[in-house]
């Protein structure tokens, strides 16, 4: 007896699930290196789309203001959420400048596991005692100090002496 539709959209249904399961992997790697290959399309693409929907994302943020609202308070909690506050909050507010995102994984890992102040050795108390010192004439990271020794910081880097 030949099988209804429903019963064949069932079975090509399981069959392309089991398909995409054992080749998962390979996609995945294949959209990412297509995507590192593509960048500077895709930033185009994005940015010719915001400037071509300019009053729908408009009125997309102002009719969601709450689930946006939810959504970032929600995101802001997780490890990724605080990560990419805390390097956009160097990059901008304190104008740091890191020479590629390694760099910026790097500070990042070292803010996070240190405990002790750099320069006087003194125990972080909490998070906001911590902080990234930096040239404030050239952008360049130097350490993870304390909140006293940030206030008394305004020694140039060595590579802004010579």
């Amino acid at each position: 007896m030949p099988l209804s539709i429903e019963e064949r959209k069932e079975r090509k249904r399981i069959r392309d699930k089991k398909w995409y399961d054992a080749n998962r992997e390979k996609k995945l790697k294949k959209s990412n290196e297509w995507n590192e290959a593509n960048k500077d399309k895709i930033k185009e693409k994005q940015k010719e789309y915001r400037l071509t929907n300019k009053d729908k994302m408009k009125e997309y943020r102002l009719t969601n203001k709450e689930k946006i609202k939810e959504y970032t308070k929600e995101y802001n909690q997780t490890e990724t959420g605080k990560k990419t506050r805390t390097i956009s909050v160097w990059k901008n507010k304190c104008k740091i400048l890191f020479k590629d995102k390694q760099e910026e994984e790097f500070y990042y890992n070292t803010y996070i596991n240190t405990h002790r102040c750099t320069w006087c050795d003194v125990d972080f108390k909490n998070s906001k005692d911590r902080h990234l010192d930096h040239c404030h004439t050239c952008g360049l990271p130097r350490a993870i100090i304390c909140t006293s020794c940030n206030i008394k910081d305004l020694v140039p880097c060595v590579n802004c002496l010579l």
